[in-house]
């Protein structure tokens, strides 16, 4: 082997050595890093006229799968929608209260309506006591400004979740803007023969930022970039980036629903087509769900069960009560200032027995079939409503539980599989310092040689 070729080989070892030395740096500093996976140096032999002439690092490769990226894609959407829906249907149960507490004095409205019983009951007894009316009336007020909050905190939370979509259609262009400006990194690194691992990398973080708001599928086009489109098939990311577009709604009450007109609250679109019925996953799907349909359907209850005491009541003292709905009933301001009034003029005890059964009796709910008998008491309504409530909070928090397990499994194992491990990737740094070392050791003698052949000569 003649003294250039040696010479070569060293050199070519040294400047190999230390690439794959950076490589491993750069693993062990983005161990921690969302999204960074494991890169390799890949060493390659060169030669020249058929001779070994040395080693060179022919590139940078990380080996993700993109099945698994799907999956991660996939799972990220189930879990935002499940982490979506639990949160609210949590704040939702909150704010209908509870059978028992601490104290062993319920919260909710059927205890209201059982305590409102208990008054009129004592009324009924003792139909001259003002006290005794005051208490009624009180209680009747209890009642309906209890209505009214619940109904108020319904129509907070559909608000809320109708920002939270603004929030999110926000976050999900970004993540649409950064896979489309990565794409034509990765073709300008490609045509200039650069590694574009890391790229890749932080596309595959964007796709699942994204996919967190809305479900989407992907694949990788013959010239490395990445096509991204909604669940139903919308492009978002293809020769041109498609955005999502919406428009909260400054206020939000019962009588405003999402109808596909311009009076209604805002749906999603994507250059002018309306998707928003597409949208079934992701926190988007979740909120959306939220705000057209489970936050509805408990608030159709409310009303029903106001507007059935506005009814039953006033039949039986007219005026009594003021308002069509759960967001509006009232003890009428006469009553307040005269709380025997609730008697009417006769203030007998029979009239306080008929509000009585009002309160008491069945009365026909439309909505009630889904709890069971159509028919029940104002009470048991009440609780039928708490009750629904309630099984869907932890029906929602059994969902996110397994999709967060979910999602953890397919993290893990992409983790194994292209994560860094500090352990291997400390004791490879060993090995290549040591390589180092050699190599410089040879290019060192080499140049000895080089050195006493040229003393030689002279």
């Amino acid at each position: 082997m003649s003294l250039n070729v040696a010479s070569s080989i060293a050199t070519g070892s040294l400047s190999a050595t230390q690439s794959q030395l950076a490589v491993t740096a750069a693993n062990i500093a983005n161990a921690d890093t969302d999204g960074y996976t494991r890169k390799e140096a890949t060493v390659s032999s060169t030669t020249t006229s058929g001779v070994g002439t040395g080693v060179e690092v022919s590139g940078l490769t990380s080996k993700v799968s993109q099945l698994l990226i799907s999956d991660l894609a996939d799972a990220t959407s189930v879990a935002a929608s499940a982490t979506a829906t639990a949160d609210y249907l949590d704040q939702l149960q909150t704010a209908m209260g509870s059978t028992s507490n601490s104290d062993e004095s319920g919260t909710s409205l059927a205890n209201q309506i059982a305590t409102l019983e208990t008054a009129l009951s004592d009324l009924v007894n003792t139909p001259e006591s003002t006290t005794l009316a005051a208490t009624a009336v009180t209680e009747l007020d209890e009642l309906a400004s209890q209505l009214r909050s619940t109904s108020a905190s319904v129509q907070d939370l559909r608000e809320d979740a109708d920002s939270a979509i603004e929030d999110s259609v926000a976050t999900a262009n970004d993540a649409i803007t950064t896979i489309s400006d990565l794409n034509d990194q990765i073709l300008t690194a490609s045509a200039r023969g650069e590694s574009t691992a890391d790229l890749e990398d932080q596309r595959n973080q964007a796709l699942v930022t994204l996919s967190e708001q809305l479900g989407v599928t992907s694949f990788i086009s013959d010239n490395g970039t990445m096509k991204v489109y909604t669940t139903s098939g919308q492009v978002l990311v293809g020769n041109s980036t498609h955005y999502l577009d919406f428009d909260s709604s400054n206020i939000v009450t019962s009588d405003r629903t999402y109808d596909g007109t311009s009076s209604g609250l805002s749906g999603v679109t994507v250059d002018g087509a309306d998707i928003t019925g597409d949208i079934n996953s992701g926190t988007i799907g979740a909120l959306l769900t939220l705000r057209d349909e489970t936050l509805p359907a408990v608030q159709d209850t409310l009303d029903e069960l106001a507007s059935g005491l506005i009814d039953e009541l006033n039949t039986v003292s007219p005026g009594l009560l003021s308002g069509s709905d759960a967001s509006d009933i009232a003890v009428s301001d006469s009553i307040l200032a005269t709380p025997t009034a609730i008697l009417g003029t006769s203030g007998q005890a029979s009239t306080a027995q008929a509000l009585l059964g009002a309160v008491q009796g069945d009365t026909d709910f439309a909505a009630a079939g889904s709890f069971g008998d159509t028919s029940t008491t104002f009470a048991d309504y009440a609780s039928d409503i708490l009750t629904d409530v309630v099984s869907k909070a932890t029906s929602a928090t059994s969902k996110l539980d397994t999709a967060t397990t979910a999602l953890e499994t397919v993290s893990d194992s992409i983790s194994s599989l292209y994560g860094v491990n500090i352990d291997e990737e400390t004791a490879r740094m060993s090995e290549l310092e040591t390589l180092y070392s050699a190599s410089a050791q040879l290019l060192s003698t080499v140049q000895d040689m080089f050195e006493s052949l040229l003393a030689a000569v002279a």
